[in-house]
């Protein structure tokens, strides 16, 4: 009995000693995410490979490749700048594939880790028997504890108008006509044969972005193609190097330049440099050509709102990309997928919504939006209501604004307050309806109103819409009365409106000091402008005898 006790015993033990083990090994081997990520502010060439996508969180830290260096020892041992590519890269069919390892058999992480290890390792070693400096053969010194915490992130290349106009005017002159199949392509994949199917159409060149981007959904026309984009790993990432880069490569390898003309950048951070060219810097700058209007009248059958005149040639210059309008195709009507009623192709977006969604980037009145929500304009576009509360319907007709069943569009002149009459436009304001502990608000009247002209004059949107300089007026003055100031009986004052003391007629209106504060500071903090701040005595100028009936108990009983 006690025997069997004591092998009962000592089996409990080892399964208990099994269990620790198991514990401890799970406890030390058990992969931790890096609890801090560092930036990296200078790139320099440098790639982290760490393929979390497969890994998932990694049991040893990631790598820090430096290209650089790697191309830099390449090119010391006899090799040209565009062969060291070819080195570490596959060439298929001629065309330098952008990808590293070579020979993966599938994309597991037991294959991509001994892809790596064999042709890293592997050209080490060479290098070790040639009697050559060579690169780590130890885990540790490309796995580096110090190094699992950097981030490296290259900025994005915005290949904007102007950047294409170099390109298209560089390759003229040196094949000696424009070819836009150098870099636009379309997928026709209604075509049997898979060789054949990457063709060239002249007038119908679109963005990369369209069929390699694949983060964002696709409407019908692309959603099969980014399909296939996706089944060979094409985001536009790898589809933007493997085409530049080959261009790149080949023009370098042609060696034939002339002294003024420089030589195709292979280095990463001679593309990502992370410098972005304004709207304003790109103005000038000619446009791709594709026979598009200049105006354009948009008038849809059927449609009960009358046509609008469009100006394609101002709206050209006012955006850094066509995409900006143009998100799923450069060749078709925003009508052919959004129908009056709304169809699957467009998403069951119509042709009302497509144009004024107030949330859409693409939409006129999203754009408009957010033009307004720029610091020049949101002073009072933040504060004007978009609807009259009790109506519950526009506040002005605005419609009318674009639906005018012209062609042509007329910008207004530029505004002027050489005629203001002084005696009515006050050339500074004080406001003292509310004065007690502060001394009255002086407010510069005038000098508001030539800004604010100044910033309509410099903007043909808002000189359009704004058409008159009394419609600046309504930043501040928004619910005055245009038929008692003719009459010249009811000057608009803000305690027209806003009472001094609570209203119970009007409990959901402000009061006079809310309405003041609000509209003030608002318009201050939406301009971000430096002063005045929120602090009382940037406008007001605090009394030096302070009211009785607004001294409290406490600082009464101090005074004595």
């Amino acid at each position: 009995m006690k025997s069997r006790t004591l092998i009962l015993f000592l089996i409990v033990l080892a399964c208990y000693l099994i269990l620790i083990i198991y514990g401890l090994n799970k406890v030390y081997t058990q992969p931790f995410p890096v609890s801090k990520e560092i930036p990296l502010t200078k790139v320099e060439n440098k790639i982290a490979i760490g393929h979390t996508e497969i890994f998932g969180v990694l049991e040893r830290p990631q790598v820090i490749f430096e290209h650089q260096k790697h191309v830099d020892a390449l090119v010391k041992e006899g090799k040209k700048d565009w062969e060291t590519c070819s080195v570490c890269h596959p060439v298929v069919d001629n065309e330098l594939k952008p990808t590293f390892p070579r020979k993966v058999d599938k994309k597991d992480k037991d294959s991509i880790m001994n892809a790596y290890h064999d042709e890293c390792m592997d050209c080490h070693k060479q290098k070790l028997k040639e009697g050559k400096k060579s690169g780590p053969l130890v885990c540790g010194d490309c796995h580096s504890k110090e190094k699992e915490g950097l981030k490296i992130k290259y900025p994005v290349k915005e290949f904007d108008f102007k950047a294409h106009y170099d390109h298209v005017e560089k390759l003229k002159k040196r094949t000696g006509k424009k070819d836009c199949s150098l870099c636009h392509h379309i997928y026709d994949i209604e075509e049997e044969k898979e060789e054949l199917r990457l063709v060239y159409e002249e007038g119908k060149e679109e963005s990369c972005y369209y069929c390699h981007d694949l983060n964002k959904k696709k409407g019908p026309k692309y959603s099969r193609i980014a399909k296939v984009a996706a089944e060979k790993g094409l985001n536009l990432q790898k589809a933007s190097h493997q085409l530049c880069l080959n261009c790149h490569v080949s023009i370098n390898k042609e060696g034939k330049f002339t002294k003024d003309e420089k030589l195709p950048p292979l280095e990463c951070i001679k593309c990502h440099d992370g410098k972005y060219r304004t709207v304003a810097e790109l103005e000038k700058v000619p446009r791709p050509e594709r026979d598009q209007e200049e105006k354009v009248f948009l008038k849809i059958d059927d449609a009960k709102m009358k046509g609008v005149g469009f100006s394609h040639k101002n709206h050209e210059i006012y955006q850094k990309t066509c995409r900006s309008c143009h998100h799923e195709t450069l060749n078709e009507k925003c009508k052919e997928c959004h129908t009056l009623t709304g169809d699957a192709d467009g998403n069951w977006i119509n042709t009302a919504g497509a144009y004024h969604s107030v949330f859409s980037e693409w939409s006129c009145a999203g754009c408009h939006n957010k033009k307004k929500a720029e610091k020049d304009c949101s002073g009072c576009h933040s504060i004007i209501p978009a609807i009259d509360i009790k109506a519950k319907n526009p506040k002005k007709e605005v419609c009318d604004k674009c639906h005018t069943d012209k062609k042509e569009i007329v910008i207004p002149e530029a505004f002027s307050t050489a005629k203001l009459d002084p005696e009515i436009v006050k050339k500074e304001v004080e406001v003292k309806v509310l004065e007690k502990e502060f001394e009255p608000a002086r407010f510069p009247h005038r000098k508001i109103i030539d800004r604010l002209v100044k910033v309509s004059n410099d903007s043909k949107m808002a000189k359009y819409f704004h058409a008159k300089l009394e419609t600046l007026c309504d930043g501040c003055h928004h619910q005055s009365r245009a038929e008692a100031e003719a009459k010249k009986d009811a000057k608009p004052y803000c305690r027209n409106c806003h009472s001094i003391s609570f209203d119970p007629l009007n409990p959901n209106k402000l009061k006079l000091q809310a309405a003041y504060h609000i509209q003030c500071i608002g318009c201050h903090e939406s301009m971000k402008l430096e002063k005045p701040t929120r602090k009382c005595t940037d406008c007001h100028k605090e009394k030096k005898m302070r009211p009785s009936a607004i001294i409290t108990k406490s600082e009464s009983v101090k005074e004595k």
